[in-house]
């Protein structure tokens, strides 16, 4: 009679300790899609038997329903669930990406009565879908937003301005002291491809003292070929380094590992600067011998340093490599990132690959981290695309 109750604890420790592994790794930007979908497949077969067997679980993730009649709900009721739910918000998206993949019938009209409804909030898990992010005429909306008559969740703004914009629309969306609103329309601009995309951020990036804002859009400028941002990135690092890997990882041009490599020469910043390194050329660095630095309190410690030179080689071997980007030790150009990154996962992964894309569902991309499955058909249709013509 224990063997059922042992089994269902075995279970959910189980499903505990991979929800963990799964968090950690969309922590890193990019890893290997194969263990992705190995994490994201083992957590499906978990649900589907804790669910089964909910009488007896510690945790009741459905509200008494097993993981196939969730499967069979409408989105709405799915929507519903997940908040009655909501402190297995992770459960629900995976559940959303991987068990939903039909999308609703003219979302533009669903929108409109989640709207008048007062239910726009459903949109958070409802983006987990990228046929969820073609909105159309929404102009008028986006006016009253604009003008602050109307002021809806984050995640409405984000995709309100992820549409197709006017230069006016776009222009007035930069401008906007809504961070949610400003930044959603540099994303756009990126994944557009424009030009002026460095200039705008240099503005928005000017009159911003938030750090977590600023994180977010050197982020985005790492992403671009400029090197007017190499100072910027340099001092907003070295003031937050707690930001400083986020930040750097994003700086996938071959030319920026210098500054990379001098960041990792400074104590404050040397541990978030070399974990960017890692995951920007996957090349684990020699360490340097022993050296002393001065700790707040006066006190001489000895500290291990990062081997330079090691580095140096590292960078030049790259260097002498085709391509002009580098991710997880990949070189890769604008062009073929799709092919030379299709077997890796992650938010970086996706932002750089994402202009490739319709621009809606490019911004989604940006934005919405992808379950293994989905990506991996978004990307084997890209490739097969590319083949194509």
């Amino acid at each position: 009679m224990f063997a059922p109750v042992y089994k269902v604890k075995l279970h959910n420790q189980r499903l505990t300790t991979l929800l963990k592994h799964r968090q950690k790794l969309l922590q890193q930007g990019a890893f290997s899609l194969a263990r992705f979908s190995v994490i994201d497949t083992q957590m499906l077969n978990h649900l589907y038997t804790l669910s089964e067997l909910a009488g007896e679980a510690p945790t009741d993730y459905f509200s008494a329903q097993n993981l196939t009649q969730v499967s069979e709900l409408t989105w709405q009721a799915l929507c519903e669930l997940a908040q009655q739910n909501s402190e297995h918000s992770e459960v629900y998206r995976l559940i959303a990406a991987d068990l939903f993949v039909t999308a609703i019938d003219d979302f533009t009209a669903y929108f409109h009565s989640l709207r008048g409804s007062e239910q726009l909030a459903q949109c958070e898990l409802l983006q987990h879908n990228l046929k969820h992010w073609q909105l159309t005429d929404l102009k008028a909306l986006r006016t009253s937003v604009l003008e602050g008559k109307e002021k809806p969740q984050n995640v409405v703004k984000t995709l309100l301005f992820s549409q197709p914009l006017t230069t006016s629309e776009l222009l007035a969306a930069v401008l906007h002291k809504d961070f949610e609103i400003a930044f959603a329309a540099l994303v756009n601009s990126y994944c557009a491809g424009h030009d002026d995309v460095s200039d705008k951020l240099f503005k928005m990036f000017a009159k911003t003292a938030d750090e977590q804002q600023k994180a977010q859009l050197l982020a985005l400028a790492g992403l671009l070929n400029d090197t007017r941002w190499y100072e910027p990135c340099a001092l907003f690092c070295k003031a937050n380094p707690e930001h400083c890997s986020f930040v750097l990882s994003h700086f996938v041009y071959k030319q920026a590992l210098p500054l990379v490599m001098d960041l990792m020469t400074i104590a404050v910043t040397q541990p978030s600067a070399y974990a960017a390194w890692l995951t920007l050329t996957d090349r684990p660095l020699a360490k340097a011998k022993k050296m002393s630095v001065v700790s707040d309190n006066n006190a001489v410690k000895p500290q291990s340093g990062i081997n330079l030179d090691d580095a140096e080689h590292v960078r030049q071997a790259f260097a002498m490599q085709a391509g002009e980007q580098l991710l997880m030790g990949i070189s890769f150009t604008k062009a073929n990132s799709a092919q030379k990154l299709a077997k890796l996962a992650g938010s970086l992964v996706q932002r750089v690959i994402a202009p490739h894309f319709d621009l809606t569902s490019a911004c989604g991309l940006f934005h919405v981290q992808q379950s293994a499955s989905q990506w991996q058909l978004l990307l084997s249709e890209k490739v097969e695309n590319v083949h194509a013509s």
